[in-house]
């Protein structure tokens, strides 16, 4: 028969039955432990307390004003790290004093006003802290030269905090109402061992599984579509060149669609020769070129290509300077670009005032990702690409009379920094290739921003470091620190090649770094940033994401504070390029850079 007997058929049915039933139980009492175990329960004591106070620490100062998206993720942070901290105090209080039989009761009668007390003193404090954080962000304001925020800006930005750490405190009890379902419906199957186990690896798979679907798919891959359609913008209102001596101008052997948007911005800006005649008068001081005598300087500039590798752009970039005859030129001067190979627009004309023209610049893009984004993806290119890139020019020169050579210099902001400083081994390698260089922003996990560190002078500022009494090496945190310690101590005769490391006390890119997260760092522990207010201080976890918070924003503030380089480039370059010798007038020094800074801002109104 085709079921077998009916006895047979019957006990299959009731078999199937008895499942299907056990599973609907089983399911019910697993939805019902969940929800009452993991999604329901009601905030810790201990987490809310924990929470409480991390919110009041988080309202302390940091580098820079705060924007309301700035004050969410600092309240935010700072609460998910205060509420899970508090719950692991509450559990190891509960179990110490369990186990030596300590029991704190409250009488029913007090317990009311016990509840009453608590949250008014909590709301109290909670309020002071609040104005007392509002204040010091006007005081922030004032010290970087802002306009402070208004009130609105504090208030919504308060309010995004607590939903922000609501909705990670909502996904963390998912996580864990999950952890207990695949634990409640593997208990009846297996020992209780490998339940544990086998539920943690299902939920670890399947918060990686979401966390890849979101993260990657949703928020990385939009990222990086959006940097790429960034980069192949043509704007109309960034003409072609039509000079020879720029990339991507008829005459050129890189075409225009082909430099990327930062590259197309760098080699339309800049001075001509008649603004550059106009403006430095007498001539370029240190540079032998008279004001009837300026010339065209040359921006070299090659983009990143699928088409090609990193080695064939750095040769593309040595074509160009072929074409253009930038080998005849007094200074050459090698930037590196940060993530999508944008360059400070005020360095460059900076130099191109400076020396009358008789310059050239050169650059690549290795990435058309933004800073942050690119040194998560890919970290080697930076440094790849400012070693190759000087190593390959380095090689040329080398190969020609020395009589005849342009002198060499280096530059680079933030990433570009980075990578640039990757082009030598250490500071000895750096003053023995090049005739100056100029780094600003740098990173403080870059390896020779590190070394000038360890090797500097017992007192100096953690944020001005003093190498070999200023000989070679110089840390500028504003235009005065050129000749004067950060104290105001003399340095020794400043001698050639010059290298200026331009860093301010409010830049959160060059503070920034992981052990922030453990460790206090001596510049926030000496605290004497002159735009840096003196009430900042270090709490673990919290300063790791203030700092964090600052960084996107902070090439935004005024020029002269946080990532914005802008006018105290001219006189520092003035400086590297040796404009500044004992025969110069430094009133008239100060007369020219005030005017090169003035036709700065008039042929570029964006910088």
């Amino acid at each position: 028969m085709l079921f077998g007997s009916g006895s047979s058929l019957s006990s299959l049915v009731t078999a199937l039955g008895s499942t299907a039933r056990f599973v609907r139980s089983a399911t019910k009492r697993t939805e019902h432990r969940v929800r009452r175990t993991a999604i329901a329960r009601p905030l810790s004591t201990g987490g809310f307390l924990g929470a409480s106070m991390t919110t009041w620490v988080s309202t302390s100062p940091s580098l820079l004003p705060r924007t309301w998206w700035m004050w969410t993720l600092n309240f935010g942070a700072s609460q998910i790290y205060g509420y899970a901290g508090g719950v692991l105090a509450e559990r190891i209080v509960r179990r110490v004093s369990g186990a030596l039989g300590l029991r704190v009761q409250i009488a029913e009668d007090h317990r009311e006003r016990a509840r009453w007390l608590g949250a008014a003193a909590l709301l109290s404090i909670s309020a002071y802290s609040w104005v007392r954080g509002v204040l010091r962000q006007r005081e922030i304001s004032h010290l970087v030269q802002e306009e402070p925020k208004n009130l609105a800006t504090h208030v919504v930005g308060t309010a995004g905090g607590l939903l922000a750490s609501l909705g990670v405190l909502g996904t963390v009890r998912g996580v864990i109402a999950t952890a207990h379902m695949y634990r409640a419906l593997l208990r009846p199957y297996l020992p209780a061992r490998v339940v544990a186990v086998l539920s943690l690896l299902l939920t670890t798979a399947t918060v990686a599984v979401l966390a890849e679907r979101i993260l990657r798919e949703r928020v990385l891959e939009q990222m990086i579509e959006r940097a790429e359609a960034t980069n192949r913008l043509i704007s109309p209102d960034v003409p072609r060149p039509s000079s020879p001596l720029r990339s991507g101008s008829p005459e050129s052997w890189e075409t225009w669609q082909s430099l990327g948007a930062p590259g197309r911005k760098i080699v339309s800006a800049g001075p001509t020769r008649e603004a550059i005649a106009a403006t430095i008068g007498a001539g370029a001081a240190g540079s032998g070129t008279a004001d009837d005598e300026a010339i065209e300087p040359i921006r070299v500039y090659a983009g990143k290509s699928s088409s090609r590798s990193l080695e064939e752009t750095v040769q593309a970039v040595l074509a160009e300077l072929d074409r253009t005859g930038a080998w005849d030129r007094d200074v050459l001067v090698l930037f590196t670009g940060t993530g999508t190979g944008w360059l400070q627009e005020w360095s460059l004309s900076a130099i191109e005032f400076l020396t009358g023209g008789n310059c050239a610049t050169a650059s690549l893009q290795y990435s058309v990702y933004p800073s942050g984004l690119s040194y998560l993806l890919d970290r080697r290119s930076p440094p790849r690409a400012g070693n190759q890139l000087f190593d390959a020019v380095r090689r040329r020169l080398d190969a020609m009379p020395e009589q005849s050579r342009p002198r060499l210099f280096v530059a680079g902001e933030s990433l570009g920094s980075f990578g640039g400083n990757a082009a030598f081994r250490d500071i000895k390698d750096l003053l023995s290739s090049v005739d100056g260089a100029v780094w600003t922003g740098t990173p403080s996990f870059t390896p020779l921003w590190r070394e000038i560190v360890s090797r500097s002078r017992p007192g100096a500022p953690a944020i001005a470091p003093i190498i070999d009494h200023g000989r070679n090496i110089r840390v500028v945190t504003r235009p005065r620190d050129l000749h004067r310690n950060y104290f105001g101590g003399l340095y020794e005769t400043w001698q050639h090649p010059r290298v200026v490391y331009a860093q301010h006390p409010s830049d959160p890119v060059v503070w920034w770094r992981p052990s922030l997260l453990w460790e206090e760092p001596a510049w926030l522990r000496q605290r004497v940033g002159h735009d840096v207010t003196t009430a900042m201080r270090w709490f673990p976890w919290i300063t790791f994401w203030q700092i964090a918070a600052d960084m996107p924003l902070s090439i935004k503030v005024t020029g002269g504070h946080g990532h914005s380089y802008h006018e105290e480039m001219v006189p520092i370059w003035a400086a590297v390029l040796g404009q500044d010798g004992p025969g110069s007038d430094a009133a008239t020094q100060r007369s020219r850079h005030i005017a090169i800074v003035k036709a700065i801002r008039q042929i570029n109104p964006r910088v």
